[in-house]
């Protein structure tokens, strides 16, 4: 009998003679070779069919042959799970998984081979995207966050001017334009009389604060009257429109034959001409 269990290795054997006695069933189990209990006339029985463990799959005592996926962890084996699974945390060839081993375990979502860390998946064997924390392919950074006021704005591009964020410290606005005249400038600044260029309500903005060129400090265009003497082209500016005191409302220093009575003056003709009633000093003919 002991042969032919052994000659059928790992199947299971069940002989049952059943014979009435007495109302009862007797039965007769012969015993089996790979169940894991060492009964009869087998030398052991390691429960298992590999051959050159120690035991074979007939229950004979063999001689021990170190074999990765024979359950042993031998000399130069990380692991030995007894099975050859690949994709578990031993894999064939008995070394511990870990990421970059080539092989996806759990819970790993890639396992490209290789410690590159923009090459689609990650150095965590995770695929990379934005967000994560490390810029891989496509990428200008990854902060791994959402914040967009920062170094690193949403979609993971490089914070600059005009991208619609305003870079906290960096930028006073940015409208996401490079409109001038919007109210934030394409230097993604706040307009300012000075900027040099002419926002609402400016009339003009020459890009200084000299108050005495064409464009005044407080961006409106110089003209008499306004109390700033433009070089060059006004001789005083009193910041009136009385024509009789010393500036006139042409913003010229009054004179003697200007056409403007000053208050120092009798008449003011306008010309030079002595015997026409008023004379060359602004006096009536007497």
């Amino acid at each position: 009998m002991r042969a032919v269990v052994r000659s059928m290795g790992w199947a299971a054997i069940f002989a049952g003679l059943a014979v009435a006695q007495g109302g009862c069933v007797i039965c007769d189990f012969q015993m089996v070779c790979g169940d894991g209990i060492t009964e009869g006339d087998e030398d052991c029985d390691d429960g298992n069919a590999i051959e050159g463990d120690g035991c074979s799959s007939l229950c004979l005592l063999e001689p021990y042959l170190p074999v990765c996926g024979n359950g042993i962890l031998d000399v130069g084996e990380g692991c030995d799970d007894g099975n050859i699974v690949d994709t578990d945390s031993c894999s064939n060839a008995c070394a511990t998984a870990t990421c970059g081993d080539g092989i996806v375990q759990p819970p790993e979502a890639c396992d490209d081979g290789n410690t590159i860390n923009d090459d689609g998946c990650g150095n965590a064997c995770m695929p990379i995207c934005c967000g994560d924390g490390s810029a891989g392919a496509g990428e200008e950074c990854d902060d791994g966050n959402a914040i967009s006021t920062d170094d690193c704005v949403m979609g993971c591009t490089a914070a600059r001017c005009g991208d619609g964020f305003v870079h906290a410290g960096v930028e006073a606005c940015d409208d996401g334009n490079t409109d001038d005249e919007d109210g934030c400038t394409s230097t993604c600044e706040l307009p300012a009389c000075g900027d040099g260029v002419v926002q609402k309500p400016e009339r003009c903005d020459d890009g200084n604060l000299d108050d005495t060129d064409e464009c005044r400090s407080i961006c409106e265009v110089a003209r008499c009257g306004d109390g700033v003497v433009q070089a060059g082209v006004e001789e005083c500016d009193d910041g009136n429109g009385e024509d009789l005191d010393s500036c006139t409302n042409r913003c010229l220093i009054g004179s003697c034959g200007d056409g403007v009575v000053g208050i120092d003056e009798e008449c003011d003709d306008g010309n030079a001409v002595p015997d026409d009633g008023c004379s060359t000093i602004c006096e009536v003919a007497r």
